[in-house]
């Protein structure tokens, strides 16, 4: 089973709100809501594929900023930590 994280740029324009989004479309009631803890939770934590399509991206990086880069960091981290392609990241402008 795939934990699919929908992450739409007209509602994520902060980096608490892709948190939250994340904690509720992982199930992972306890996930930290930072970005050690979302790598933690991508490459070990949850054990299914993921994939994470994030549509209104460019809206998002407007309105994160900086921090929106450092989350695709960490995300890219995770992809290449786990080198099997079970993370999938589709970004949409």
């Amino acid at each position: 089973m795939t934990v699919t994280v929908n992450l739409d740029g007209n509602i994520i324009d902060s980096e608490a709100l892709f948190h939250t989004a994340f904690r509720e479309a992982s199930g992972v009631e306890w996930y930290g809501g930072n970005l050690d803890a979302l790598f933690d939770l991508m490459i070990g934590v949850v054990p299914e594929p993921i994939e994470i399509i994030w549509v209104n991206a460019a809206q998002s990086r407007s309105a994160i900023g900086e921090r929106f880069d450092r989350l695709l960091t960490v995300i890219f981290d995770a992809i290449a930590n786990r080198g099997d392609g079970s993370i999938k990241l589709r970004l949409e402008s």
